[in-house]
């Protein structure tokens, strides 16, 4: 039976815990890493109803977007609300993991899935992370070994842009060395100067993969002392940030797109905006963007959907003359669960783990419905 620790790991490979937003809190919230795990619920969020859905359905661990701790508990009270939950996830065995930020700012996340569901292509990041620093592996190698040596970085997870792994780049050498009293080159002669044809390979790597990258590197080079370097990268991961911004497939009226996404969304929707603008270019992001306002525009778009718009914000955006659709906080992040929850899946399959993984079927937004 599978354990908490390594569902915790393959969603790590669906939402890396260095993408999520500075104070966010993700992870183990709730339980035990030891814990075993046949089934998982995944949820928008913890009530609960939801608690009371992972009990009938025999969960050991909830998967949520949102945090059930958004902030450090002085105390848990089972009195309280947030404290009430703990206490009762305690007790019924069951743990709480949560991919909150990082879960909307990893690829095919959350505003992903809602570009997609609304028909977008050409899709790109609204806002880059340009917080996430990225690290660029520097290495020697001699020429004889070079595809030994990017297969093994890249198949723990080095080299990865966008859609591609194994990404590298090298130039041709030449590398001198010495060899001291002592030494057991792997090339040359002891006791005199040595020139090698070598290569300079460059490699991306992420900030959750640079131990590992780096391990592996020393554990398959064929060199007694092996010459690299780790540099900080500033240039933000590809395909990861807030919102998303992306063109029609053919351009519409306002009014005939809001229409066509209420009806994708499943709820009614408020729209601040000329009805009648032509719309090509599209901004989203799930959840709650109103502080996106500005960059939705600079990104070109006709019309912004999120959630959460304040009443001034969306005067801002008349001003600037950015037609808004407020499609709801809970409407346009739950989109998201039944594919991540297909995600984890394959995952697990893939990792030959005895683990269901269940779609909550409650609704856990807090307003009421018609």
């Amino acid at each position: 039976m599978a354990i908490v620790a390594q569902i915790a790991g393959l969603v790590e490979g669906i939402a890396p815990s260095y993408l999520k937003f500075e104070g966010d809190n993700v992870g183990l919230q709730v339980g035990s890493a030891g814990m075993a795990v046949n089934k998982v619920l995944v949820a928008l969020e913890v009530t609960d109803e939801v608690l009371h859905e992972a009990r009938s359905k025999g969960a050991q661990l909830i998967f949520s977007h949102h945090p059930l701790i958004f902030k450090s508990l002085d105390r848990v009270l089972a009195e309280d609300h947030v404290g009430g939950l703990v206490t009762d996830l305690i007790s019924s065995g069951i743990s709480l993991l949560v991919a909150h930020t990082n879960l909307d700012r990893a690829r095919d996340g959350v505003s992903d899935v809602l570009a997609h569901v609304l028909g977008l292509q050409d899709i790109e990041v609204l806002l880059p992370a340009r917080d996430i620093h990225m690290y660029k592996l520097v290495v020697f190698v001699p020429k004889d070994n070079v595809h030994e040596i990017i297969s093994a970085l890249g198949n723990v997870g080095g080299g990865v842009i966008g859609e591609y792994s194994h990404c590298t780049y090298r130039v041709e050498g030449i590398g001198t060395f010495y060899p001291m009293l002592g030494a057991h080159p792997f090339l040359g002669k002891s006791g005199e100067l040595n020139e090698v044809d070598e290569y300079r390979l460059e490699i991306l790597v992420a900030p959750d993969r640079i131990e590992q990258v780096v391990q592996t590197l020393l554990d398959v080079h064929p060199y007694e002392e092996v010459a690299y370097d780790v540099y900080d990268v500033t240039t933000p991961p590809p395909g990861v940030g807030f919102g998303r911004v992306g063109n029609m497939t053919k351009t519409r009226k306002l009014r005939d797109c809001i229409e066509n996404w209420a009806d994708k969304l499943g709820t009614d929707l408020k729209v601040s905006g000329d009805m009648d603008t032509v719309v090509s270019r599209v901004a989203v992001c799930g959840g709650s963007g109103g502080e996106l306002i500005g960059v939705a525009k600079a990104s070109g778009a006709d019309v912004y959907l999120t959630g959460d718009i304040k009443y001034h914000a969306a005067h801002a955006a008349r001003a600037i003359g950015l037609a808004i659709v407020d499609a709801g906080h809970a409407e346009t992040e739950r989109l998201v669960i039944p594919e991540v929850s297909r995600e984890l899946q394959r995952s697990i399959n893939e990792a030959g783990l005895k683990v269901e993984v269940l779609v909550s079927e409650i609704d856990t937004s807090p307003w009421n419905r018609d």
